[in-house]
């Protein structure tokens, strides 16, 4: 893996790093409670120090080969909606995708867009034999975009991700390469 993050384009997205001077937009995106609630990792409240922290440990996590981040721009605007993840097993050569949109710019494939592209580096770039999500199994947006992005649904661990005091479902979504490859 090199040490510089990428940049991936995509018909109407520009996915890149973030920079320090986002942090206050960042902050802004993240610290609407859907976001939060329907991520695994994502603290709430989420302050402007986490927001930096965020972004300031981005390169050295894909540097080291575990976790590519990447903000995703609106190519004809540049403004930030959203994050994309690839967190990487490469003992296992193996992507997990993780995503968020802002709720001003949901509901227009940007999701599916952005993951899409990311899951394709990881194939391409990266070298991965498969790439696969989860998804709490109340957000039936998220679980759509895994199908629409061509991921297969694997099944549902019951009761596997205590959040908030509640315990949820997780949905399993994924593809492997010769599947990948196939639908080229």
């Amino acid at each position: 893996m090199t040490t510089a993050l990428p940049q991936l384009s995509t018909q109407r997205l520009l996915l890149r790093a973030l920079e320090m001077d986002q942090a206050e937009v960042l902050f802004g995106l993240v610290n609407e409670p859907a976001i939060a609630d329907n991520t695994a990792n994502i603290p709430s409240p989420y302050t402007l120090e986490i927001a930096q922290s965020f972004i300031a440990g981005a390169a050295e996590k894909y540097r080291t080969g575990e976790l590519l981040n990447l903000g995703m721009h609106v190519r004809e605007t540049g403004e930030l909606i959203g994050m994309i993840s690839l967190r990487v097993s490469a003992r296992h050569h193996a992507g997990h995708l993780g995503y968020w949109v802002g709720a001003h710019a949901r509901n227009r494939g940007y999701a599916a867009e952005a993951a899409s592209a990311v899951m394709d580096f990881g194939f391409t770039e990266l070298g991965l034999q498969r790439v696969g999500s989860q998804c709490f199994g109340r957000n039936k947006e998220s679980a759509r975009v895994m199908q629409k992005i061509g991921l297969r649904y694997e099944g549902c661990l019951r009761q596997a991700f205590l959040k908030n005091g509640v315990y949820e479902d997780l949905l399993g979504f994924a593809t492997v390469r010769e599947d990948w490859e196939r639908a080229l």
